[in-house]
């Protein structure tokens, strides 16, 4: 079966992943000057999460990069979950600029400064966030398309620093309406919340992936696939299914059970073909079957096992 060979659309996904840290540091210069103009404690909060598009997406880049390299004596099952851990480190940056955020907005919650020229902070804010939001749906939709994760996981993240934006954009305006200093930090704060949250969501995920958690998507093909088999008679019962995922990578193992009449060869043609179909489903995969005597044979008429022994 095929080992993990280099993602074939990793020159499409590398070309993403350049856009990526190149739009999220014009992103953050943007905002990192938006603040110096307006002087908002929301806006640094909504310029340091923008500090971790960049960290992210130059971390994205490199465990792409690692991540399609072929297997080696060391990694047998190649280099694939590289891509968790760019997630992990994602996610870990997200909590670290969350609590930063959180500090920052506390010590201007009870002294908190005037916020200036918030008309030209809105409109600039706007403008920011539109760009922000495209670059997020693109890269996002990319990841789903190509079944990369670290794509998802950064568009995610995108996507999350759009939100984070309007926010800050719709507390600026009740600023400006109200003429209440203190709902600036506040707001920081409240962002901030909303950042913590999506670090541990992307925290979980990785830690999902590290731990082979099974994708019910995966389980549900590769169970279709078997429940067929059953059906036009090719094997008469399963067990022992397990997958996991490196990268875009797939690895499927599990028993079949067939009619113990067959011989090596026949039992072996019916666990290639099935494999087969498993791995043309999944794209990219290796499924291993390890093949049994139905143990059903010994119901109704077949081979019986010896009694056994009477107690003495």
């Amino acid at each position: 079966m095929p080992d993990p060979v280099a993602d074939p659309q990793w020159p499409l996904v590398k070309r993403v992943a350049v856009q990526a840290l190149g739009a999220g540091v014009l992103l953050f210069l943007a905002k990192l000057a938006v603040f110096g103009v307006t002087n908002s404690a929301a806006v640094l909060a909504d310029a340091l999460e923008s500090t971790i598009n960049v960290v992210a997406a130059g971390a994205m880049l490199y465990t792409l990069w690692l991540s399609n390299r072929p297997p080696d004596a060391n990694h047998p099952y190649g280099h694939g979950k590289a891509e968790f851990l760019a997630v992990a480190l994602e996610g870990s940056m997200i909590l670290l600029a969350g609590t930063l955020i959180i500090i920052t907005a506390f010590e201007r919650l009870f002294d908190p400064p005037a916020p200036q020229r918030l008309d030209l902070g809105i409109v600039a804010l706007g403008v920011i966030s539109l760009i922000a939001g495209a670059l997020g749906v693109y890269v996002y939709a990319q990841g789903k398309r190509n079944r990369n994760m670290v794509l998802v996981a950064d568009g995610r993240h995108l996507i999350t620093d759009l939100i984070t934006t309007l926010g800050v954009i719709a507390g600026l305006a009740l600023v400006r309406a109200t003429g209440l200093n203190w709902l600036d930090p506040l707001l920081a704060i409240l962002v901030a919340a909303f950042i913590l949250f999506t670090g541990w969501r992307l925290l979980r995920d990785s830690m999902g992936g590290l731990m082979d958690q099974t994708d019910p998507s995966d389980e549900a093909t590769v169970r279709r696939i078997l429940d067929e088999a059953i059906a036009d008679g090719s094997i008469k019962a399963y067990h022992k299914v397990r997958m996991r995922h490196t990268g875009a990578f797939h690895w499927v193992d599990m028993h079949l059970e067939v009619d113990p009449a067959l011989t090596v060869l026949a039992s072996h043609g019916i666990a290639s073909a099935i494999e087969r179909r498993i791995e043309g489903a999944l794209g990219a995969a290796d499924a291993t079957a390890h093949v049994e005597p139905w143990e059903g044979a010994n119901e109704g008429g077949g081979v019986t096992s010896p009694p056994e022994p009477a107690s003495p």
